[in-house]
């Protein structure tokens, strides 16, 4: 039994060696090749950040490129700098270079003439240099890198036409030391950065020449690689990138090159690699305590058995403890659940990264991205792209008394709503209370009014939120690309500074941040504000022009014109006021008031005597149009027969079948239909057969072209020879001759309108006219 005893200890120990040299081999083997990949990662991880800064340096320079490059442009279309320029007064160009210097933090801003004079530069070794742009500029070339005044320099620049081209604005930015630490900055790793030109002898230099022609083979062999590659220094081998940069014509070739010294990228792996080492060693001595352990786990139940064996054998008591359990499968199940959680993980980082958790709607970097891609786009496809801020007015109330999940509530009740009515526009949420609405568009002011407007309402919509009511307002910054920025950062800025000036004019209105346009807007609020007013204090009044009776030989008609009498702006023409009226649908409440008024003024005037009535299109196109007739005829008295309701072609673009019915229901009331400017816009003679009209009217246009051209005379014969031949009238606008008078009476014009007879005139001047006409009549008699 001793013997076996012993054999089973040789056998352990045996055992125990065998699983410690294979462990150690296999931790060794290990270590090695941790300490190989780490290496490596080091490296690619160098070389990552590399490519990312070259491309960071790419995206700054293209930014800056083109930043100046707008500011020049902009200087070059100023019409008094091109006149400074065309009259060579030096005064006026160097005041407004040094102006846009300083605005932009450009050291160096002169003009190259087209005959290769500079203007705005002191020292001669910069004017010497610079005259030496004229090539490169007159070949088209507007940006690039140059020796300019013995330091290497990036310029922009941007013609002056005047309307011929005259020179050119010249931006130059420093590529020096300062220039290139701020790279250094933007950059995840201390790498080294500077711009290395070509001299005529092949060599590559910096700018201080530290190291004159040491890397030029480098430098030629990476510049046509374009990859991070290792490159000796004296200080050691480092990894370093070259990146060719635009040259103007005639300068030496420049590049970019990037370093990171391999002793620096590798040393914070050091201690990584000295830990690995570490966890080899103590690794190697743990795994042969531990293979002892598990020889003597293994030899130990046998040795058990053995000696519980002789016990038995020997009539003694004996047993066997059995330790240990399987750990593979739970392993196995635990490793799966680790995998779900990482992928579902996945997921939801990607999901919070461009989505807001709380409305679902895309967030600030997804609004970012988006807006750059649209800008591509628009620039290619000469559009623009609007940039607008929505901002929920005194919404810190809602949290402050209803609680912060009814404001929760009704953010996400906002977003759903604008996201639904601006479904064409790309709907983000920028954080609080605050959303961003991106749309590409041309360049129609209107139709961003019109899409504020349409924001501002499906913010505005009342809410039911837990038995609360609420109702918010929401003021709008708008930006518009390219005149308010040509990048998603300058967009969002400048939208932001249109939000303010929206929060500063009240609640619920919107801005924007182009003055021209805002100035625009806000002349478009004021006369809407004013014509509510307008409507309340009474003051409009109207105007009469006759229409003169041919057959008759009197006055037949008067034709009833708005006159707004504005009590600081003066007299206002509806040319400037009836547009917005009808976008705003005030133009019902003034057009009925139109309706009762004339009625009113035109019960006094004798029988014979109509009143014509214009009927704006939005009017026709609400309900209650013959309601409103009805009620101002019996509110006068005055007979249907002698109202006229002129009408224009526009309304048949709604559909004809509807407007159909409308006009033979006005007609049902008695009332007599023109048709005005006739032979305009969308002239159709299916109007005249689908509608039997009381009166054409004969636009200003063929009249005015009357005696001279005979294409008109023969338009006009047409129309009336028409007219007569479906029993209708025939009125011709704009007379002021009496030739025209003439030829119009040869081809049967029943009634004329114009200057000829009368101006338009108030209801005064009206009833003086009627009482005249009965002796003017007698006179002629």
């Amino acid at each position: 039994m001793t013997m076996r005893l012993l054999n089973f200890r040789k056998l352990r120990t045996r055992l125990a060696a065998l699983y410690v040299a294979l462990f150690a081999a296999a931790m060794l083997g290990m270590s090695l090749t941790l300490l190989a990949v780490v290496e490596r990662s080091a490296t690619d991880q160098v070389q990552r950040e590399l490519a990312a800064t070259g491309t960071v340096f790419d995206r700054l320079w293209s930014q800056r490129a083109a930043q100046l490059g707008g500011a020049a442009g902009l200087l070059a279309r100023d019409f008094g700098f091109r006149a400074a320029v065309a009259t060579g007064d030096r005064a006026t160009i160097a005041s407004a270079l040094d102006n846009l210097k300083r605005r932009m933090g450009v050291p160096v801003a002169f003009v190259v003439g087209v005959d290769g004079s500079v203007t705005g530069l002191d020292r001669a070794s910069l004017v010497a240099d610079a005259a030496g742009l004229w090539n490169a500029l007159d070949g088209g070339q507007m940006s690039g890198v140059v020796n300019l005044g013995g330091g290497v320099r990036h310029v922009i620049a941007a013609p002056i036409m005047a309307p011929q081209l005259t020179g050119w604005v010249v931006f130059a930015t420093d590529l020096d030391g300062r220039e290139m630490q701020s790279l250094q900055r933007l950059s995840a790793i201390p790498i080294q950065a500077a711009v290395f030109q070509r001299r005529a002898d092949g060599q590559w230099v910096d700018p201080s020449d530290r190291e004159a022609g040491a890397l030029s083979g480098f430098i030629d062999r990476a510049a046509k690689d374009r990859t991070a590659s290792d490159v000796p220094t004296p200080n050691g081998a480092a990894l370093a990138l070259v990146k060719p940069l635009p040259v103007m014509a005639g300068a030496p070739r420049a590049v970019l090159l990037l370093r990171y010294p391999l002793d620096r990228a590798l040393a914070g792996y050091h201690r990584l690699q000295f830990a690995i080492l570490l966890a080899g060693l103590f690794g190697s001595l743990g795994i042969g305590i531990a293979t002892i352990r598990m020889a003597r786990s293994i030899t130990r139940p046998v040795t058990l058995l053995d000696a519980a064996a002789a016990r038995l054998a020997a009539g003694l008591e004996a047993s066997v403890p059995v330790e240990g359990n399987d750990e593979l499968a739970r392993l196995a199940d635990s490793f799966n659940r680790m995998a779900t959680d990482i992928a579902e993980r996945e997921r939801r980082i990607t999901h919070l990264a461009f989505n807001d958790t709380l409305t679902g709607l895309p967030n600030r970097a997804h609004f970012l991205e988006h807006v750059e891609r649209e800008l591509k786009l628009a620039e290619r496809n000469g559009e623009t792209v609007s940039v607008m801020i929505l901002d929920l007015d005194d919404f810190k109330s809602v949290n402050d008394t209803l609680g912060h999940p009814v404001g929760d509530e009704v953010l996400r009740r906002v977003a759903e709503r604008i996201d639904a009515d601006l479904a064409q526009s790309f709907v983000a949420r920028l954080g609080g209370d605050e959303f961003v609405i991106v749309t590409r568009h041309g360049t129609d002011g209107e139709s961003l009014e019109r899409l504020a407007k349409r924001a501002g309402d499906a913010a505005a919509t009342p809410l039911r939120i837990d038995e609360h009511d609420v109702t918010q307002a929401a003021s709008i910054g708008i930006a518009i690309s390219p005149a308010d920025g040509d990048d998603a950062r300058s967009l969002l800025k400048h939208a932001d500074l249109a939000l303010y000036r929206a929060k500063e004019l009240g609640r619920g209105v919107f801005c924007f941040f182009e003055e021209a346009l805002n100035r625009r807007a806000q002349e478009r609020r004021r006369t809407e504000s004013d014509l509510r007013v307008a409507l309340q204090e009474g003051q409009f009044e109207l105007f009469f022009q006759p229409l003169f009776d041919l057959d008759a030989n009197r006055v037949g008609s008067f034709e009833a014109l708005l006159r707004w009498n504005h009590p600081n702006r003066g007299l206002i023409s509806p040319v400037d006021f009836i547009p917005i009226a009808e976008d705003t649908g005030l133009i019902v409440e003034i057009g009925a008031w139109v309706l009762r008024e004339a009625c009113a003024q035109a019960a006094a005037w004798p029988d014979h005597v109509r009143i014509a009535v214009n009927v704006s299109p939005v009017q026709f196109r609400r309900p209650g149009l013959n309601e409103t007739v009805l009620q101002a005829l019996a509110a006068s008295g005055l007979e249907p027969s002698r109202l006229e309701l002129e009408i224009t072609e526009s309304i048949f673009l709604e559909g004809l079948d509807t407007t159909n019915r409308l006009l033979h229901g006005l007609r049902a009331l008695g009332v007599r239909i023109a048709l005005d400017d006739f032979g305009t816009g969308y002239s159709s003679l299916s109007y005249l057969q689908s509608f039997p009209f009381d009166k054409i009217k004969i636009d200003r246009s063929f009249i005015q072209d009357l005696l001279t051209r005979p294409g008109a005379v023969a338009i006009v014969r047409a129309i009336t020879d028409l007219a007569r031949a479906l029993g209708m009238e025939t009125t011709a606008e704009g007379v002021e001759e009496n030739a025209q008078l003439a030829e119009l009476r040869k081809h049967g014009c029943s009634s004329v309108q114009g200057y000829l007879f009368s101006r338009p005139i108030d209801a005064r001047a009206v009833r003086a006219m009627l009482a005249e006409e009965p002796a003017r009549n007698l006179a002629a008699a």
